[in-house]
């Protein structure tokens, strides 16, 4: 089984496609970060990487839990 035309089973690829290889990978990459970020776990385990980390509360609105800017009260319209 001798390749005789000398290639190495690896098609010659493009500049172009190899921009859109590092694009997406760039993009993939991106999003991983983002949702790590985003995420309220303490310990992320992804791709053989484990992390523990402190995840801040978020704040609470003042007050006993209600809406601190209700909407006001429309005025009732008169009878007919």
């Amino acid at each position: 089984m001798s390749n005789s035309s000398g290639e190495t089973g690896m098609d010659n690829f493009t500049i172009a496609e190899l921009g859109v290889f590092l694009g997406v990978l760039g993009g993939v990459l991106t999003s991983l970060i983002l949702t790590f970020q985003k995420s309220k776990c303490e310990t992320i385990n992804c791709c053989g990487i484990k992390c523990k980390r402190k995840v801040d509360d978020p704040p609470h609105p003042p007050g006993d839990g209600q809406n601190p800017n209700p909407a006001p009260a429309l005025p009732a319209l008169p009878r007919a």
